[in-house]
């Protein structure tokens, strides 16, 4: 088939139209086109007005892996393209590797830098299904997802947060535009550009690269009409377009950890964070404390432990299957309803997501937008079923096909953990496909089917939320944690070991440094404590050590409320009253000198003084403790 025959085919599945009807389509004449840079400009203007002036008035300060995310670009900055460090045990180097770029050429604060920058690419998507689809659908469609992704509020609102799934959105929606293009014009498939975008994707967020290969193939032409060498021709060179950066970004991996891969080594911790008792309140919660109460041997090898997490998670999923198989569909459906409003605490309400100044502000937008944000997501999610209902009928490829990428990342993030964030990639899908249904529906001139599918998509997902929500609140009741014994060894500093048991108390935090300690109950009754009982084995000699325990209450004016004590052979070395006095910081506890071979008991406690309802005071003690060389008096 030639491109010039390619370029007018009709929707898979429709009758060709009558000469009438062609001339309603909507397709573009060339002088047509001439006059649509107004209207680019109108998309570009509203998809970057909007996200620079929220970054402008709500700078988002990065935390959590938005922190981790700067920290490595920095690194790759500022050491090399290669550095060793942790960075790549948790991510995928290609959002790091352009903020470093960015970073070298930009003499402003990286924070800045990397919030600004990520308002701006989200901003560019807009422009993306308005340019990508320019002669193979009608002017009012390509307008019509332009703007539905320009103001889209909850990825506005969200546009300051330095996060993958927003970067991610850039090379997602190209590779989406480019299957609906290969789809509804065979002959016009752009292969190199759909295997470039495949590789962009993978190299921000790892699991796009079994998410996005249904549009790879239909971007590549696989569905096209013709067979033999032009399609594999096409296929090869979007293959081939893929597979060279993505194995520069697994080489770019050997080289720094000496592990050939695509994917970071944490997918196994990942899982068993989501299955672990006490997971459900935050949709998933650090797996080392659960280690540590199993298999603790684990955490003083952290390869074996990446290797047998898995093992871990299929052993949780299967000695609960009921109540993993309701929270997994529960949880699904909440954050396809909610996580636009999650999301606002990474960006609006966390304590530490804003300058001070800005918290009380930001906290009255999310209050005004959560509702709007739940009622949006509700109506996209009604038509998007719509939609695909309508497509399953019609046998529209080109829907179709977005709708299998949405299904996969679903899938994925229910098996393995879900967050809010997550979903932004599966909104930005959906917008794509409902001016694709609508237009499909108007050419069939079959308006009434659609308005039913509507109609019936939004009371299912009307009787969805609400069964939803009450199974979730049922798990949540269910996933009880009680006391555990934990165990778990610290390394000291010469090479000596500080091996611990919690049997009182929870412990929520361990690594091969430190160790973080809080009362079983957040609200603990007078007497209620926490004690890690520890063995120092001394090694080597070196000088004199303290048991350092942090202070993570600030606001002080609230004594008798929470103590911090530790003992060492019987002796009190530290009592501390942790909201007596403003301020936050670590604390020592002399611990002496400890020969090679030398041992001593060490006793961590946190102690509730009071019952005091107002301020869940075991979360507010959460106590971290470490060993560290003693100052040298001047």
């Amino acid at each position: 088939m030639s491109r010039a025959q390619g370029k007018h085919q009709p929707l898979p599945g429709v009758k060709p139209p009558e000469p009438v009807a062609a001339d309603r389509s909507g397709i573009e004449s060339s002088p047509a086109r001439r006059r649509e840079w107004p209207w680019l400009a109108l998309l570009l203007v509203l998809g970057l007005a909007p996200r620079l002036l929220m970054v402008s008035v709500f700078p988002t300060l990065p935390q959590s892996d938005f922190g981790a995310l700067i920290a490595f670009a920095l690194a790759l900055r500022d050491v090399s393209l290669i550095p060793r460090g942790w960075f790549w045990d948790f991510f995928n180097s290609g959002l790091p590797l352009v903020l470093s770029l960015l970073f070298r050429v930009i003499p402003a604060h990286p924070h800045d830098v990397a919030r600004v920058a990520t308002a701006a690419v989200c901003g560019l998507v807009p422009l993306l299904p308005f340019a990508v689809w320019r002669g193979i659908t009608p002017f009012g469609v390509r307008l019509a997802a332009g703007i539905a992704l320009a103001l889209w509020p909850g990825q506005i609102l969200f546009s300051g947060v330095v996060a993958q799934d927003n970067w991610v959105l850039l090379p997602l929606v190209a590779l989406a535009c480019l299957a609906v293009r290969s789809l509804l014009a065979p002959g016009r498939e752009r292969p190199v550009l759909a295997g470039l975008s495949y590789a962009a994707a993978v190299a921000v967020r790892q699991e796009m690269l079994v998410v996005l290969l249904p549009l790879l193939l239909a971007a590549a032409g696989i569905g096209a009409p013709e067979a033999g060498r032009r399609r594999w021709r096409r296929l090869a060179a979007a293959a081939l377009a893929a597979a060279i950066p993505l194995l520069l970004l697994a080489t770019q991996r050997q080289l720094a950890t000496g592990r050939f891969a695509l994917t970071s080594a944490h997918g196994g911790l990942a899982l068993l964070g989501a299955y672990i008792p006490g997971a459900t309140a935050n949709s998933w919660t650090d797996p080392s404390p659960y280690v540590a109460t199993v298999e603790p041997e684990l955490l003083r090898d952290i390869p074996r432990l990446h290797g047998e997490a898995a093992r871990l998670a299929l052993a949780e999923a299967l000695r609960r299957p009921g109540f993993h198989a309701a929270r997994i569909a529960s949880g699904t459906i909440l954050h396809a309803l909610g996580g636009e409003i999650a999301s606002l605490y990474w960006s609006l309400t966390s304590p530490e997501s804003l300058p001070p100044d800005r918290a009380a502000p930001a906290q009255e937008v999310a209050r005004i937008a959560s509702p709007i944000l739940r009622f949006e997501l509700g109506a996209i999610l009604a038509l998007f079923l719509a939609s695909v209902f309508l497509a399953l009928r019609w046998r529209h490829r080109a829907i179709l096909v977005l709708a299998a990428a949405v299904l996969l990342k679903v899938a994925i993030h229910a098996v393995v953990v879900n967050q809010g964030r997550y979903f932004l990639a599966v909104t930005a899908l959906q917008l794509l496909v409902l001016p694709l249904a609508a237009w499909d529906a108007a050419r069939r001139r079959q308006l009434e089917p659609a308005l039913v599918a509507a109609g019936t998509a939004a009371v299912a997902v009307f009787v969805l939320a609400a069964a939803a929500e009450h199974t979730m609140a049922r798990v949540r009741e269910l996933d009880v944690v009680g006391q555990r014994v934990f165990r778990f060894v610290l390394t000291a500093p010469g090479g000596g070991s500080l091996s611990c048991r919690v049997a009182e108390g929870a412990l929520t935090a361990v690594d091969t440094l430190t160790a973080s300690l809080e009362t079983l109950s957040p609200n603990p009754k007078a007497g209620d404590e926490a004690t890690a009982e520890c063995e120092l084995l001394g090694r080597g000699n070196p000088g004199p050590l303290v048991l350092q325990v942090f202070d993570a209450y600030a606001p002080g004016g609230s004594p008798g409320r929470m103590r911090q004590r530790v003992l060492v052979d019987g002796t009190v070395a530290l009592d501390h009253d942790i909201a007596r006095e403003p301020g936050t910081g670590w604390l020592d506890a002399p611990v002496g000198r400890v020969a090679d071979g030398a041992r001593k008991k060490i006793l961590v406690q946190v102690v509730a003084g009071t019952h005091d309802p107002a301020v869940f005071w075991g979360r507010a003690a959460n106590t971290r403790f470490r060993l560290e060389r003693a100052r040298e008096e001047p």
